[in-house]
């Protein structure tokens, strides 16, 4: 069984890393999903709730660091993720399924170790089933 985790990238912060260093990230991997977010503010805890309901072993948000969002979209997703962390607790969840990463412009080599990072640790964790 393959490692399911949802990375959600800020369009505004990581998506331009990612693109920018698609080949420290390009590993045909089948073990997870990126979607990009117009703004992590965006990202609402029912797609959160919905990827672990599809079977999503872990999800990270990343977000643009707390002095560089334009949007301060950052702010609603800090308190959506430590919400949410407390709810995946109450559930039963080890609540370090869910990851908040703050990830500026141009740090391809961050980004790609968080998401090594967070990889493992899900991959020690095992399902959240």
């Amino acid at each position: 069984m393959n490692t399911k985790a949802v990375v959600f990238y800020c369009n505004w912060s990581a998506y331009p890393g990612f693109q920018f260093s698609q080949s420290l990230l390009e590993k045909p991997e089948l073990d997870r999903k990126l979607l990009v977010s117009m703004c992590s503010g965006r990202i609402s805890p029912e797609l959160i709730l919905e990827a672990f309901y599809r079977g999503a072993w872990g999800v990270m948000v990343t977000a643009c660091p707390p002095d560089k969002c334009e949007h301060n979209g950052n702010y609603k997703t800090v308190a959506r993720i430590t919400l949410l962390k407390k709810m995946l607790s109450q559930f039963g969840f080890d609540p370090n399924r869910l990851k908040l990463e703050w990830i500026d412009k141009g740090e391809a080599s961050k980004l790609k170790g968080a998401v090594d990072t967070f990889m493992g640790e899900i991959r020690k964790i095992g399902p959240a089933s």
